[in-house]
């Protein structure tokens, strides 16, 4: 069943779109399961140390012993191209120049990975079992078709949650709690359905509330939740008359495909001394794209869900594009040379069998990761609107019939 809701991308695509709006319009916030922990979270007084418009969610003097930042990973979202991700981070460790990061952030699948990022390439392995060994029956379970209507979403997250308890153990809390205490920060994003604003949670903080093991893993199901796919998760916040007020949090890369909040590039100016420096003066920024720069080019029906498919596959391109244009100008600001790395734009990649979740395809796009990062890595040092885009193959555009 699975495979053959999975068979046409595109059209799979377009129809989570539209069961996403749906679910906006008219999905009810009673009967959910709330998260007191959450209330130990406030939003950050100084409007500046977020992307604008978004909310970090942080605990009192958070930023407090923030260490100077030398050296920021921040890892994109991309689906089950997070193999590619993880691979990558495993074969710099291997060419023995990936430094220990001051700071790490992750968006959707990026943010399973920035756990085992931030906490090092001893957890290189683990991660490698996750990327390489996950199956469909792992992630999600299609619900009955004739009560789709009338769900949240097509599937069920009950694996991926229980995946993730399973991953986010005592040991990994404790560990990312300690490196916190030492100035280093995690940072995970999500997307507020009720604000339609991005959430950026301080997960470094969390790991250390008692009790914040259940929040720690319901960010990182939120971050990873894809709208129409899986379920938002909810959260049980005070509102504005002290009234707890439950949200939906979805998948960050709704609203942002990567980012790194701006009190990062504000603490390498600092260390600076805030004057104008040369790039890398103060530290490097390092962008990981969980797949492609530019969308592979591929024939299109007339048809009006092949039409959405194909559309809003170019404005997810294009934003992820823009994002890391705008991070590359913050980096230049703060006096931090900017990193990018990403799938190469000839890999071949079976979008059918990667969809389905192949553990073959991921096993390949792994290999692919671990090759670039153990080549030194090759970065390229501008964004990809600085650059001369690939050309298009044309191989890739048969005769319609």
């Amino acid at each position: 069943m699975a495979r053959t809701l999975f068979h046409r991308p595109t059209t799979v695509l377009a129809a989570l779109l539209v069961l996403a709006a749906v679910a906006v319009g008219c999905h009810p916030l009673g009967g959910r399961r709330p998260l007191s922990i959450r209330q130990s979270l406030a939003p950050a007084e100084d409007p500046l140390a977020v992307p604008p418009g978004a909310v970090l969610c942080c605990g009192p003097g958070a930023e407090d012993g923030m260490r100077p930042q030398r050296n920021v990973l921040a890892l994109s979202s991309g689906g089950l191209y997070g193999a590619y991700s993880s691979g990558f981070l495993s074969g710099w460790s291997r060419s023995g120049t990936r430094p220990e990061f001051d700071t790490v952030t992750g968006v959707s699948v990026g943010s399973l990975v920035a756990p085992y990022a931030f906490l090092g390439a001893e957890y290189d392995g683990v991660a490698m079992a996750l990327y390489t060994g996950v199956r469909a029956e792992d992630v999600f379970r299609i619900r009955a078709w004739v009560t789709i209507p009338f769900k949240d979403a097509v599937a069920s997250s009950a694996p991926l949650k229980k995946l993730i308890e399973s991953q986010v153990t005592p040991g990994m809390l404790r560990d990312v709690a300690e490196e916190h205490r030492k100035g280093r920060r995690l940072y995970v994003a999500t997307t507020n359905l009720t604000t339609r604003r991005l959430v950026v949670w301080d997960m470094g903080y969390i790991a250390g509330l008692p009790g914040g093991a259940a929040l720690f893993r319901d960010v990182l199901l939120a971050s990873c939740a894809v709208p129409g796919m899986f379920p938002p998760v909810p959260f049980c916040v005070p509102g504005p008359d002290g009234q707890p007020v439950t949200e939906l949090h979805t998948d960050g890369g709704v609203t942002s495909q990567l980012f790194v909040p701006t009190n990062v590039f504000r603490a390498a100016a600092a260390a600076g001394g805030g004057k104008a420096v040369v790039p890398g003066a103060t530290g490097n920024l390092y962008a990981v794209v969980a797949g492609k720069l530019y969308a592979d080019g591929a024939p299109v029906r007339q048809r009006v869900l092949p039409i959405l498919g194909a559309t809003t596959e170019s404005v997810m391109y294009a934003g992820c594009r823009s994002e890391l244009g705008n991070l590359h100008g913050q980096a230049v600001l703060a006096g931090m040379r900017f990193h990018l790395t990403a799938l190469r734009q000839d890999h071949d990649v079976d979008a059918e069998t990667l969809i389905s979740i192949d553990q073959g395809e991921m096993q390949k796009l792994y290999r692919e990761g671990e090759r670039d990062g153990l080549a030194g890595p090759a970065w390229q040092f501008a964004p990809p609107d600085l650059c001369n885009p690939p050309p298009v193959r044309v191989a890739q555009y048969p005769k319609l019939r």
